[in-house]
């Protein structure tokens, strides 16, 4: 997982490459946002959930070492949901203050447990972009699920679709090994942004955050 930040950071750099050429002249910026979506459900409990507080703490460390080529200067904020049975929006986009501070409040982050409401997680993000978001930005989701949720919850897709066509990117983080049977596997590539092949990574695998960074900078050749 060491290195996964990087190849999200590598994607977040092409795609803003990719915009200045789509802005006029005096977008100076590209505004990067990125959301993490913790699972905090029975299936995260444990290592499962530290693994994913990592993940975020090591994609922030590289946030803060990326130059973009086109010499534009990136601008970029986070924020922070976890979720189960209930969703808690741990750091909001307007709680911003830059790096350093938005790691301290990752550390005493615990454990919800209780059922998984993937669902909820999702319609809550799309509320946080479409009232904190801002204009032209490229608006990016880390959501960290194995594929399997409570049997009562709501239709996750039509929260997906939804997301999706208010801009926002879909990266599908598996925890585990679970994540790869055959149809968890296929709702984590639904879920998704399209290709599949370049939105869809598991924490497990090596390099994870290097990959994730990559694909980042790339994806903005494949939004209009």
């Amino acid at each position: 997982m060491a290195n996964l930040p990087s190849k999200i950071l590598l994607i977040i750099s092409q795609a803003c490459l990719i915009l200045h050429f789509h802005m006029p002249y005096f977008y100076e910026d590209c505004i990067l946002e990125i959301a993490f979506l913790l699972d905090s459900s029975e299936s995260a409990k444990d290592y499962n959930h530290e693994q994913q507080k990592k993940f975020v703490l090591a994609t922030v460390d590289r946030m803060k070492s990326l130059q973009l080529s086109s010499g534009r200067t990136l601008s970029w904020r986070m924020a922070l949901l976890q979720y189960s049975s209930t969703v808690f929006i741990e750091q909001t986009f307007h709680d911003w203050k830059g790096p350093e501070a938005f790691k301290s409040h990752i550390a005493p982050i615990t454990y919800i447990g209780h059922g998984t409401y993937t669902t909820y997680a999702i319609t809550n993000l799309t509320q946080l972009y479409m009232t904190e978001g801002t204009l032209g930005s490229v608006k990016v989701a880390v959501l960290f699920t194995d594929g399997v949720d409570h049997p009562r919850n709501p239709d996750i897709f039509a929260a997906t679709a939804d997301a999706k066509h208010q801009g926002i990117v879909f990266f599908t983080m598996g925890m585990t090994r679970v994540a790869e049977e055959v149809s968890n596997a296929a709702k984590l590539r639904l879920l998704a942004s399209v290709p599949a092949s370049r939105f869809v990574f598991n924490l497990q695998e090596k390099e994870t955050v290097e990959k994730v960074l990559k694909e980042m900078v790339c994806m903005r050749k494949n939004l209009k």
